[in-house]
């Protein structure tokens, strides 16, 4: 999808065309689509905090693969005014993996597997992006109770920044599939540990039924040439300021 081709879609007919999902896209959906219960969680699990990064990081270059995908492969046609909320998505996905690799995280792979219609289904490629904010925001609590466990509170208060930044991407993703995008008094807690988010990750890592793929990750030179100037507001991590 190029800019040259941003004829508007209406949020309505979007709607319409994801009439099939219910409006919830939370844990119902979650859980169909990735195949986990947030209940089956190993409490006893001590993820450590390499662990924690490098999941991060995985997630996170998942992240920037999806939104680059979006704003250049896309079949649908997207508003003008969603472009940009998908580039500012996309840099701030840039931003928290810079920050991970910065303190020693490093992504499992660089090549992932998509649903096959990911990027001709407008309603499935919000029903994948909802369900993912959801997953990243629930492991970025989960990691912000870990690492508060493991006294780094400075660290706990930066993934908790993680979260909130995922939370409003979440709710882009339902505004743009023309649902309520506040809908949640307060995000799902579906991990415990970051760890428990290893089986929603794995069709992306693995593939499988649906999925196609592999799709390499966009570089550094990639991501700044699409978003063409594009930046969200400079905001430090909590480590610092503190």
């Amino acid at each position: 999808m190029t800019e040259r081709n941003l004829s508007l879609i209406s949020r309505r007919g979007l709607l319409k065309g994801a009439a099939g999902m219910t409006g919830g896209l939370a844990a119902a959906s979650f859980a169909g689509l990735f195949g986990i219960k947030a209940a089956e969680a190993a409490h006893d699990r001590m993820d450590d905090a390499q662990t924690i990064v490098n999941l991060a990081a995985t997630a996170e270059t998942l992240a920037t693969t999806f939104y680059y995908a979006a704003l250049t492969a896309a079949q649908f046609e997207v508003s003008a005014e969603d472009v940009a909320y998908l580039k500012l998505a996309l840099d701030a996905e840039k931003y928290h993996l810079d920050f991970l690799v910065s303190n020693g995280g490093a992504s499992l792979t660089r090549q992932f597997y998509v649903p096959a219609n990911l990027l001709s289904d407008p309603a499935l490629f919000v029903q994948v992006g909802a369900n993912a904010e959801t997953a990243f925001v629930g492991a970025y609590l989960a990691a912000t109770r870990r690492f508060a466990e493991l006294g780094v509170p400075r660290l706990a208060a930066t993934t908790a920044q993680h979260a909130c930044s995922e939370a409003q991407h979440l709710a882009l993703i339902r505004e743009i599939g023309g649902f309520a995008p506040n809908n949640l008094a307060l995000p799902l807690p579906i991990y415990y540990n970051v760890s428990d988010a290893v089986p929603t990750l794995a069709p992306f890592l693995q593939g499988g039924q649906g999925f196609i793929g592999p799709v390499t990750a966009p570089t550094a030179a990639q991501i700044t040439a699409v978003l063409g100037g594009v930046k969200s507001d400079p905001t430090k991590p909590f480590t610092a300021v503190f």
